[in-house]
């Protein structure tokens, strides 16, 4: 009710941008806080009613965010490794989702554990993934991709997309991908005037104008 009431507010009297952080920080105040507290609660309840299903399914979602935690943080923290850290997150997720609709068969609750996990992983660093990401768009937007098909580089465009979508320092990206953007344009150096248009017009839907 209270995040519904979060989100009602935001539409009402606030910025659109604003709604995602809110709904965020809501989240964190009202549940994330209590999760030791519901646990343990709910733990007791399931264990007496000796519920399988419930304690199986509990155990590998703590199983799986625990893996993707500690496996993501070996990619976002080292710094040594900055310069691949975008495509080595691509993989990862890759490889999520290929686990998710494989093993857990697209399950929602393991869906939202993965994106839960994710959006924690990448923002550990505040604003260096933010900036690596539209860095990465930069190469891949640039004319040495030229031997790239225009169906490769959608694809990119999206799975880069999804990344984007997690990160928290949303202005960051903003402002090293507009200064990108614009040398491309100016120095006549963009592999593809419709790949540029297509992610501004991918940005424009998940932000706004």
């Amino acid at each position: 009710m209270r995040l519904n009431e979060e989100n009602e507010r935001c539409l009402l009297y606030l910025d659109a941008f604003t709604r995602k952080p809110l709904i965020a920080t809501a989240e964190r105040q009202l549940l994330e806080r209590h999760i030791p507290a519901i646990l343990d609660k709910g733990f007791m309840m399931l264990m007496d009613g000796h519920r399988i299903e419930d304690l199986q399914r509990m155990y590998s979602l703590q199983a799986i965010s625990s893996y993707i935690r500690r496996t993501g943080q070996s990619i976002v923290m080292d710094e040594e490794k900055d310069k691949d850290m975008v495509s080595s997150l691509l993989e990862f997720k890759a490889s999520l989702d290929s686990i998710l609709e494989e093993s857990f068969s697209k399950n929602e609750a393991f869906c939202n554990t993965i994106k839960d996990s994710f959006e924690h992983l990448i923002n550990l660093r505040q604003n260096r993934p933010a900036e690596l990401i539209a860095k990465f768009l930069d190469e891949k937007l640039r004319d040495g991709n030229k031997g790239t098909s225009e169906e490769e580089l959608e694809g990119t465009l999206d799975k880069v997309l999804v990344l984007f979508r997690f990160i928290q320092g949303k202005d960051v990206f903003e402002a090293f991908y507009k200064k990108d953007l614009a040398k491309r344009l100016l120095l006549g150096k963009s592999a593809s005037i419709d790949a540029e248009k297509s992610m501004i017009s991918k940005l424009k839907t998940e932000c706004g104008s």
